[in-house]
């Protein structure tokens, strides 16, 4: 893995990720490279761009879509609300062009992926990063999964807030009898599902090895419990709920943060 300097190199931009997750990040990101001679990319939930910097900078990403509810408050399963009222389109443009990354490969579409116009486009690589609500993720999956291509893989960010939502999409896959593969990072918020040859080939070689899911499922329902909880007593039973932009990640037992 990159040494932690190296990280920031590729990540120049702030973002609300940790520096395992932007291990997770680079591995799918080595993966894609291995099995295609070029390959393209769909974000959704981009905040100022962290994520998106070492794909701007990868000459094999041929393509780059960024989906964003950018402006508004959004909920999560915390019970908290999340203001990102300051940050634009414009403004994360900005932060890129400013850490010297181009951005003639970048389109961008303001609202949700369910209000993004019909298109004949498919992505090898997605991370699912916009609300953190169960239904806001299962909405951006089922949206997202005709764009994706048969062999492909869609990554997940603050997976323990989501972890119904992962648990429905398990479902629907097995449902439609679709091959696929989950992974939960070790220590890290980051988890993908792998689809079609992507599902069976060696992860080993790109990933750790992941954390148990039903262990994963059983800590998260607890996280999210807590955090519920105590946002709820630290509001006040005749207040708003708490409104914050800093990312306060649940914690357990088994550390997964």
């Amino acid at each position: 893995m990159p040494k932690t300097s190296e990280i920031a190199l590729l990540f120049p931009i702030e973002s609300q990720s940790s520096i395992r997750d932007k291990e997770f990040l680079l591995a799918a990101q080595r993966l894609m490279g291995d099995f295609a001679p070029c390959y393209d990319y769909l974000e959704i939930g981009s905040f100022l761009g962290g994520s998106l910097a070492p794909f701007l900078r990868d000459p094999a990403c041929t393509s780059i879509l960024s989906i964003d509810e950018r402006g508004k408050t959004l909920p999560d399963e915390r019970g908290a609300l999340f203001d990102y009222g300051g940050i634009t389109t414009q403004s994360m443009l900005d932060r890129l062009h400013e850490a010297g990354l181009a951005t003639t490969k970048l389109t961008t579409h303001d609202g949700s992926i369910d209000t993004l116009p019909p298109s004949d486009r498919r992505f090898d690589l997605a991370f699912i990063d916009g609300e953190h609500t169960d239904q806001a993720c299962f909405r951006d999956f089922l949206w997202a999964l005709p764009m994706m291509k048969t062999d492909s893989a869609v990554m997940f960010h603050d997976s323990s807030l989501i972890y119904k939502a992962i648990r429905l999409i398990g479902l629907l896959l097995r449902k439609d009898d679709r091959p696929f593969a989950f992974l939960k990072n070790h220590d890290s918020e980051m988890s993908a599902i792998f689809l079609g040859d992507f599902s069976r080939c060696p992860l080993g070689r790109y990933f750790e090895t992941g954390e148990d899911r039903d262990d994963f499922f059983a800590a998260s329902e607890l996280s999210v419990l807590e955090h519920n909880i105590r946002n709820r007593v630290r509001s006040g039973p005749s207040e708003e709920r708490l409104t914050s932009v800093t990312i306060d990640p649940p914690k357990s037992e088994k550390a997964y943060y």
